[in-house]
């Protein structure tokens, strides 16, 4: 980029051309990234399962651990807390030992269904729920993470409810950071992921459709992500650029009701196709402790492909429609110390085809041990 700020027509402040420098760099790294993540070629809604990070746990290796002699000038983007957005997935923690674990709590209200053509068709009987996950991350190392994220989910309409609370399939995932972020020099960190969705959830064979929290299948996690934090009139704004996807390795077997559709006498088997989200995040700090988030998430899906027969039917093959939505997420956090805080807000689909309309009021706390 070095060629535009030769020519004298084309006037950007020193600030502006640090944050395009660094902003453009971030997008270049994240574009390589696969698109990824959807919810209806996944049979069950899937929790908007963000990996928020806590200042502490995720600082930038050129900010020190010791406190700044009463010379030294102290940066906002040194002291700025933050508990990460509410859809953004966070790099690996940056000290080994450490220890970050954040419940979620998450209502997702159906608003009816996006049709192939892109309109909202709204159901009598639409199907909310509420569900929990608890996101365990771990540093093996440095720049080595382990993260594990164990939900559970229920279920209900106006007929009928989920027989009991239900585990859903668990996701467990290695994230490793590549480039350390450097506030100073305007260089973006880069974490990339590589992991598995383990089939621990109830899909086949059900008592009743909403009991559905699984798909029975294997599928590899992986992905990357980006960030930078800049200083906008001694406000820290953080920005984040991310790219998953999740690729089911093995077909389901089914029987009867199952988390893809089926019911009754139903016999055959169901393989995902690709799935994943990428989006971008932005966290403004009005105080150390107080922070205005939002995320921009586009989730994106392959449609399933589907053998089988109901009793002595015909044996059936196809495979049901690729499928998007387009997410939006305002929240507000506040971080009372380096090492706890609190986000609460909403995220609400704005567009989408083959799938849920619907608003996802959330909150999640954050803790680093």
């Amino acid at each position: 980029m070095r060629f535009l700020f030769k020519d004298p027509s084309f006037k950007l402040s020193s600030y502006t051309q640090k944050f395009t420098i660094s902003f453009l760099s971030m997008g270049f790294l994240c574009a390589l990234a696969p698109n990824g993540y959807s919810k209806a070629t996944q049979p069950i809604p899937p929790a908007t399962t963000s990996a928020t990070d806590n200042s502490s746990a995720n600082v930038t290796q050129s900010t020190s651990s010791t406190a700044p002699s009463s010379d030294t000038a102290v940066s906002i983007l040194d002291i700025q807390r933050y508990t990460g957005s509410l859809l953004s997935p966070s790099g690996a923690v940056t000290e080994a030992g450490a220890l970050m674990i954040e419940p979620y709590f998450q209502s997702t209200i159906s608003r009816g269904a996006y049709q192939a053509n892109g309109s909202v068709k709204n159901n009598k009987h639409r199907t909310d729920s509420a569900n929990t996950f608890i996101l365990f991350k771990y540093g093996i190392t440095n720049n080595l993470s382990v993260q594990i994220t164990p939900q559970v989910y229920y279920y209900w309409n106006g007929r009928t409810t989920s027989s009991t609370v239900h585990f859903s399939d668990l996701p467990v995932e290695l994230q490793y950071r590549w480039i350390d972020q450097n506030n100073k020099k305007y260089i973006p960190s880069l974490t990339t992921y590589l992991g598995m969705n383990f089939p621990t959830g109830d899909y086949t064979n059900l008592g009743r459709a909403l009991d559905s929290a699984g798909t029975g299948s294997y599928a590899l996690r992986f992905g990357l992500q980006s960030q930078a934090a800049y200083d906008i009139d001694n406000h820290a704004l953080r920005v984040r650029l991310w790219g998953v996807a999740r690729k089911p390795l093995t077909s389901a077997n089914i029987k009867g009701i199952s988390s893809y559709g089926t019911d009754g006498d139903y016999r055959g088997n169901a393989k995902s196709g690709l799935f994943g989200n990428w989006g971008f995040s932005l966290e403004y700090g009005i105080t150390d402790e107080w922070v205005l988030a939002f995320d921009y998430q586009y989730d994106w899906g392959k449609g399933t492909r589907m053998r089988g027969a109901y009793g002595d039917g015909q044996f059936e093959r196809y495979v049901t429609g690729a499928y998007h939505d387009i997410q939006i997420a305002p929240a507000i956090e506040y971080n009372w110390s380096p090492l706890f805080g609190v986000i609460v807000g909403a995220a609400v689909t704005v567009d989408g085809h083959n799938t849920n309309d619907f608003v996802q009021p959330q909150f999640a706390i954050n803790m680093v041990f």
